[in-house]
């Protein structure tokens, strides 16, 4: 900040903020800063700036302060008085909009002793949410603040001005963040319902635990395969799409009860190999027919080379990368790129791993 900024707001004896334009001139304004608390002198005339100046010389403020300070006073004085704010979208699944409110407390004690925000205020279907102004630097306080189960809004007023401050409050979504939202948190899945999709917001953590986790069935980031990542309450979320999930589910078990029938039926040919052999050799008279036989014992127990060599080592061997589908060239970070991944219903980029439980597989020649 410079040294020349204009102060054209300031308190009055009441505590009010007030412009310089609705106050009389010089000390007969009766303004302070609201940061030294030093008497004020308003200017009015095209000689010297217009506006407030510090009235003593031998001040030992600091102007930038002081200014920093004017700028967050007037910032709830805008919301005190207009009753509304521009607020951000909610990772995308509430839309940026204009949020009014039918009260608003500036200094107010909230009921938790751990945080005291700048300004509680509170919406007509009775809704709270704390607004938190900031600039550049963090305010390291006593106390952890703990958001758990809040709404809280921080705003960043870094660069404003006091002319530019009340539009940036009613009209921008920038320099702003949700710190945590429980009144949108709460409601995301009947929120989707609503719209005729089944959606449930689960753990990151469980996640990690999930039989689909190579092939996760919650809601990506636009243009993306990356989930999204909700945080609430210290903790990351996602939304699982619910009829995909048991679809995938379904399909994994019903396709592991096929391969566990194949690996039955292929211990019992095994089994019955010994068997083969002895009613073969005991039929054979001579040479001839002893070789005869033990041909006819290996075609039989072992139909092809192909069909044993699969079998036996379908889910030690299997992956994609020696699948005919997956696409070599787009191999990244030890992940596979399924060719025909829209038919399987899965992410394009999946561990290689997959292929043991998936039946397109077709091992390359």
């Amino acid at each position: 900040m410079s040294k020349g900024l204009v102060f054209s707001w300031a308190e009055d004896v009441n505590g009010k903020m007030v412009h310089v334009d609705n106050v009389p001139n010089g000390l007969n304004c009766k303004c302070f800063c609201p940061h030294c608390h030093e008497q004020l002198l308003a200017r009015h005339g095209d000689i010297r700036e217009h506006g407030f100046a510090h009235h003593s010389e031998n001040r030992g403020a600091n102007l930038e302060i002081c200014y920093m300070v004017v700028l967050y006073k007037l910032a709830e004085h805008i919301l005190q008085t207009k009753k509304r704010i521009r607020v951000p979208s909610y990772y995308d699944i509430y839309k940026e909009k204009d949020l009014e409110f039918t009260n608003v407390v500036v200094d107010g004690c909230y009921e938790r002793v751990d945080k005291q925000p700048d300004v509680i205020a509170t919406t007509k279907d009775n809704q709270q949410y704390l607004i938190e102004f900031a600039f550049q630097y963090k305010v390291y306080h006593k106390k952890d603040i703990d958001y758990h189960n809040l709404s809280c809004l921080e705003i960043d007023l870094s660069g404003q001005t006091l002319e530019s401050l009340e539009y940036f409050l009613m009209n921008s979504k920038e320099n702003r963040r949700w710190v945590n939202n429980a009144n949108y948190f709460n409601q995301i899945e009947s929120t989707y319902h609503k719209a005729g999709k089944s959606i449930k917001v689960v753990p990151e953590l469980d996640c990690y635990q999930c039989e689909l986790r190579n092939s996760c069935c919650s809601i990506k980031v636009p243009s993306s395969y990356a989930p999204i990542r909700i945080e609430n309450n210290g903790q990351i979320f996602r939304m699982c799409k619910v009829d995909e999930y048991y679809h995938r589910l379904k399909a994994i078990k019903e396709h592991r009860l096929r391969n566990e029938q194949l690996l039955k039926e292929n211990e019992q040919k095994l089994k019955k190999q010994p068997e083969i052999k002895d009613e073969c050799f005991s039929n054979a008279s001579n040479v001839e027919e002893i070789y005869s036989s033990r041909k006819i014992a290996r075609e039989i127990a072992i139909p092809s080379k192909a069909v044993s060599t699969e079998n036996k080592n379908e889910n030690i061997e299997r992956s994609c990368f020696d699948c005919e589908n997956n696409l070599g060239w787009a191999n990244k970070n030890g992940m596979a790129n399924c060719g025909i991944y829209g038919t399987l219903r899965i992410a394009p980029t999946i561990a290689p791993d997959y292929a043991k439980e998936c039946d397109a597989f077709k091992r390359k020649s």
